[in-house]
C-alpha cells in the first residue's frame, strides 16, 4: 500500500503503478517505432491536457478514471484553442497511453474489423458510392 500523500488525497485512489504523463513522454520521445512526427504529436498532446487540467506533466497519473472528470471540465475557449484543437490534444494524449498499454486501441477503421466484417463493410461502402452517382 502506497503511502498517502496529504497535500494530494485527490491520487489516493491511483494504483500506484500508475506512471505519470512525463514518464510516458520520456517513453513516447524515445521510442524509434513512431515516426519523429508521431513522437512529437502525442509528446504535445500530453503536456497540453497536462496543461489544461493545471498540472505539470509530472503530476498527471495515467489513470483514465482519474483523467475522465477533469477532462470533461476543461473548456478550450478558456485555453485559447478551439473545441477541434482540443479534440486532437486529448486523441494525442489518448494514443500515447494506448501505444504503451494503458488504454485499449479504439478500433475505428475499417482494417480493424474481421475480414468478412470488412468485406461487407466495404460493400455498403461500394453502394452508397454507386448510388450517388
Amino acid at each position: 500500500m502506497k503511502p498517502l500523500d496529504p497535500t494530494r488525497p485527490d491520487l489516493a485512489f491511483v494504483p500506484a503503478e500508475t506512471p505519470m504523463f512525463a514518464r510516458i513522454i520520456q517513453l513516447i520521445e524515445t521510442d524509434d517505432n513512431l515516426a519523429a512526427h508521431r513522437r512529437r504529436d502525442l509528446a504535445s498532446g500530453l503536456r497540453r491536457v497536462a496543461h489544461a487540467i493545471g498540472r505539470p506533466p509530472e503530476e498527471v497519473p495515467a489513470d483514465p478514471k482519474w483523467l475522465q472528470p477533469r477532462l470533461a471540465k476543461v473548456a478550450p475557449a478558456a485555453l485559447g484553442i478551439t473545441a477541434k484543437s482540443w479534440q486532437n490534444a486529448v486523441s494525442d494524449a489518448r494514443m500515447a497511453m494506448a501505444h504503451l498499454g494503458i488504454v485499449r486501441r479504439r478500433n475505428r477503421h475499417v482494417d480493424d474489423l474481421s475480414p468478412d466484417w470488412a468485406a461487407l463493410w466495404r460493400g455498403v461502402l461500394d453502394y452508397e458510392k454507386a448510388s450517388l452517382l
